[in-house]
C-alpha cells in the first residue's frame, strides 16, 4: 500500500470537489447515489465498521480499510480527523484502489 500515494489523490479529489469527508456527509452522497467507493480507516471503531460494511452492501459500493490514521487522513484533505471519506469519480476511486494495490 502506497500511504502517500493514497493522501495524495485523496487531496487530488478534495481540490476537485469530487469527495464527501466524515461520517455525515458521506452517508447522505450515499443516499444520493453519488459515492462510488467508501475509504475507512482502521482506527474506526468496530461497530462503526460494522455499519459501514451494512451500508456499502446496501448501496452496492466497494469499501476499502486503509492503514492511515485519521489524523492522517484529514491532513490530507486539509480537514480535521476523518475516518470515513466518499469518493464521487470514478477515475478518482480507481486511482486510489491502483495505489491501495501498490
Amino acid at each position: 500500500m502506497n500511504k502517500q500515494g493514497i493522501l495524495t489523490m485523496l487531496g487530488f479529489a478534495q481540490k476537485a470537489g469530487k469527495l464527501a469527508a466524515g461520517e455525515a456527509a458521506v452517508e447522505n452522497f450515499l443516499k444520493k447515489q453519488k459515492i462510488v467507493l467508501i475509504v475507512v480507516s482502521e482506527e474506526i471503531s468496530e461497530n462503526r465498521m460494522i455499519f459501514w460494511k451494512r451500508q456499502a452492501e446496501f448501496y452496492n459500493v466497494p469499501l476499502v480499510t486503509v492503514d492511515i490514521e485519521k489524523i492522517d487522513l484529514g491532513w490530507a484533505i486539509g480537514s480535521s480527523p476523518k475516518a470515513v471519506i466518499g469518493i464521487m469519480d470514478q477515475g478518482m476511486a480507481d486511482a486510489v484502489r491502483k495505489k491501495i494495490a501498490e
